[in-house]
């Protein structure tokens, strides 16, 4: 699968949750941590990406909303009105209108101890359903899931993530348990019966492939742009990966261009391999109850990362609303929510425009080749 995308800009929210703030009781030193470079937590339900849209672009994405700990000792907790990703018309518009991930009993919290130390938590239980299914089967679930991390001081800083149960559709079509992943392994299952987040043609048929494993690396997070690392981090979560392979319906091969004479064009050796391959592969990324934590060097329990001597606590937001990003075609046609990496568009037009010359161009040169020897064998 290709890379993740790790850095969305913060959209234009969606759906705007009232922060909870908890103060931490009273200490002997409640002077803020610097809020740019200080100790910080994070914590976020979930969030889901195309990666690929099956030709070579980045689709739409959506992140629910993220806790950020508060620059005094305290908590930030996500608000009850999330329950869902996709939660509204506008994220189902941004990531395809088939998923859906239910999110239940949720406890996310992001946490600045009394001693300064950032922590994060995200408890839920998870429901992946394919909505375009007739019977909408469930595709993923967990049971008691619960993310963590904790950054004591910058020598000490811990990741888990638990869960009393997963299931995964297997090849039949039945919900089936499986062991959670343990660090450094993954959960694999292939050729399912269900297919992407968005529309496939009425002639198109699709089998999906899924991953699960642990996140181990903050650029695995999909995150908002206010979302940040620093120094030593610790990062924890669930990260799913779809590949949907997209097949014609009538099995009459990969789509490919037909040019006459020369069968498949860029396949001309291998045209029974061709016409089994699927016609492209949409790509999708979610990431549950991603967390992270991060510490400036050095740091150490109630010392380092505070803000100026004598400084009033800056007003820092403790929530970072939703948002969705649209898809790379969409922002090409002028409707850019202003959450998707900037360029994209452009970088991903001139590819295209590049790869459609070079197909173009390959196949003139192969049919003047052609004709050469045509008149040098006359």
């Amino acid at each position: 699968m290709s890379g993740v995308v790790s850095t969305l800009r913060a959209a234009t929210a969606m759906t705007v949750l009232a922060p909870v703030f908890v103060p931490a009781p009273a200490v002997a030193d409640p002077a803020a941590v610097d809020p740019d470079t200080g100790p910080v937590a994070y914590a976020n339900a979930a969030s889901l990406a195309v990666t690929d849209d099956g030709y070579g672009a980045r689709g739409g994405s959506v992140i629910s909303e993220t806790q950020r700990s508060p620059v005094t000792p305290g908590s930030s907790r996500l608000g009850p009105a999330r329950s869902a990703v996709p939660g509204s018309d506008g994220e189902r518009a941004a990531v395809g209108p088939h998923y859906r991930l239910a999110i239940e009993g949720h406890d996310v919290t992001a946490t600045l101890r009394e001693r300064r130390v950032p922590a994060a938590e995200a408890r839920a239980d998870f429901v992946l359903t394919d909505r375009a299914a007739e019977a909408e089967p469930v595709v993923l679930s967990f049971e008691s899931s619960v993310t963590a991390v904790e950054c004591s001081s910058a020598e000490d800083v811990t990741a888990e993530a638990t869960a009393a149960r997963l299931s995964m559709l297997d090849a039949d079509g039945d919900l089936t348990p499986v062991e959670p992943p343990r660090a450094g392994d993954e959960v694999r299952r292939r050729d399912l019966p269900f297919g992407p987040p968005g529309e496939i043609a009425d002639d198109e048929r699709a089998t999906s492939d899924i991953t699960v494993r642990r996140v181990d690396d903050y650029e695995q997070l999909l995150r908002q742009d206010q979302w940040r690392d620093g120094d030593v981090t610790a990062a924890s979560g669930w990260l799913v990966e779809i590949d949907t392979h997209v097949w014609r319906a009538d099995g009459d091969g990969s789509g490919l261009l037909d040019l006459p004479g020369l069968g498949h064009a860029g396949d001309t050796e291998n045209a029974e391999d061709a016409e089994s391959a699927p016609v492209r592969t949409i790509e999708t990324t979610l990431v549950l109850g991603g967390v992270s934590c991060s510490v400036p060097s050095g740091f150490v329990r109630h010392g380092g990362g505070g803000a100026e001597p004598g400084a009033p606590a800056p007003s820092v937001p403790v929530t970072i609303p939703a948002g969705a990003g649209a898809p790379v075609e969409a922002r090409s046609a002028g409707t850019d929510t202003g959450t998707g990496p900037s360029g994209a568009s452009g970088a991903w037009w001139g590819a295209a425009l590049l790869g459609a010359g070079a197909l173009f161009g390959g196949a003139a040169l192969v049919l003047a080749r052609r004709a050469s020897s045509v008149r040098d064998g006359s």
